[in-house]
């Protein structure tokens, strides 16, 4: 690895390291129960995972892609594919031991990138590449070369506008590269600044085109690019300390997709419009944390569900950032707060908040307001969001979380 990847996965384990122990708690309340189904046995001796799985459906089942990394010079990395229904190991593709290292596997997205009718796992690696592989073997079939390792998910989708996908990648030294499915370029361009937060394509503008929003830097620059890679913006939009969080969806009524940010210095939350003009902004002290922007308690309006290093949960109106609620996740001192997802895992047909904190929480959360329906604890970190998907087809999404020990767990809800 180069000397700066070096020095990028020191400065990100002290906001991503820590410790993890064994144990298992469980605690029930309002009738709503969280049950544990099955912990992967992909631990790891250290306590700093904190890149989230993909869930999705291949050939007759699903499987839950792992991102999980080990020790420095190990072979401990590795994307490790787990059977969604009992979490037992179907495949792994390894990380060479000289790449192995706390970022060495990236967050996965499961998608049709050539078109073939098969939906492929892509991730990026320590390894400085991007990959394709089988979804059900392993395989791997697509590899592109990247200039410094990948942090973020690759996204597939139709770029360009010639009715064909594309993989975008932006690597940590913040290169963003959109890519045909047979290996070409279509464009590149390079930030030159360290990349954490999550990239997003969408029409931001209203244009009826696509957009490429990347957030990149100390300085918590929001880049803007046409489907041809044209800047939207001349100058980026800035906000103070890097973004390391981002989600998008309508906080408003026009046709245009909105961004929301999220910062680690002075915590702040921030909705841009797609002309790069700030529509509201909120401080939250420090780490702030968003993924989605939905209307979770139907009241026909988005809400923006963020959290900080104090570990309270807010709900925002999307379209003017008021608090709608806030609830007390954890009164732990964590060292950060990963952000929660949104959808109806108890079968009830409304959303439910899944909110995890960073002592090893796992709580049920009404949207309408904020009441903790139920929490699982387990005593190991968890660094990131979980991820929700319907693997048993019984119409409510299962949960899953990744530990910072490296393990899985799935979490199947009852409603009360």
């Amino acid at each position: 690895m180069r000397s700066r990847t070096l020095v990028a996965l020191a400065v990100l384990f002290v906001v991503f390291g820590g410790l993890a122990v064994g144990g298992l708690v469980t605690e029930r309340s309002s009738g709503t129960s969280l049950t544990m189904s099955w912990v992967s046995g992909t631990d790891r001796d250290i306590g700093g995972n904190h890149h989230a799985p993909a869930v999705a459906r291949a050939n007759e089942g699903w499987l839950v892609y792992a991102p999980v990394s080990g020790r420095s010079d190990t072979t401990g990395c590795a994307l490790v594919a787990l059977d969604g229904a009992t979490g037992e190991k179907r495949w792994d593709d390894g990380i060479p031991a000289p790449d192995c290292a706390i970022h060495s596997v990236a967050d996965p997205t499961v998608a049709d990138y050539d078109g073939d009718g098969t939906a492929e796992v892509l991730v990026a690696t320590t390894e400085e590449r991007l990959a394709a592989h089988d979804p059900a073997t392993g395989d791997v079939e697509f590899t592109y070369n990247l200039t410094n390792y990948g942090y973020t998910r690759p996204l597939v989708t139709d770029v360009t506008g010639d009715d064909r996908p594309e993989i975008v990648a932006v690597d940590v030294s913040g290169t963003v590269s959109v890519i045909r499915p047979d290996g070409t370029t279509v464009w590149e361009r390079s930030l030159d600044a360290y990349t954490w937060g999550q990239p997003a394509v969408a029409d931001f503008d209203g244009d009826g085109g696509q957009e490429v929003a990347v957030a990149a830097g100390s300085a918590g620059e929001l880049h803007l690019f046409e489907h041809d890679g044209d800047r939207a913006w001349a100058e980026p939009t800035t906000f103070e300390g890097s973004i390391t969080w981002m989600a998008t969806g309508q906080a408003d009524s026009d046709a245009a997709t909105e961004i929301v940010v999220a910062t680690a210095a002075g915590g702040r939350v921030a909705t841009i419009d797609g002309d790069g003009r700030t529509i509201w902004q909120r401080d939250f002290g420090s780490l702030a944390a968003v993924h989605n922007v939905t209307d979770g308690d139907r009241d026909g309006d988005s809400e923006v569900y963020a959290v900080d290093e104090s570990g309270v949960l807010t709900a925002l109106t999307a379209t003017t950032g008021e608090t709608e609620w806030t609830t007390t996740l954890t009164s732990a001192d964590v060292q950060m707060m990963p952000p929660p997802d949104v959808g109806d895992v108890d079968g009830n047909d409304r959303p439910e908040i899944v909110a995890v904190t960073n002592d090893g929480r796992v709580s049920v959360v009404d949207p309408r307001s904020g009441a903790v329906l139920t929490t699982h604890e387990r005593e190991a970190s968890i660094f990131t969001h979980p991820v929700l998907a319907d693997v048993d087809g019984d119409g409510a999404g299962e949960v899953f979380v990744m530990y910072a020990d490296g393990r899985v767990a799935r979490f199947d809800v009852a409603p009360g």
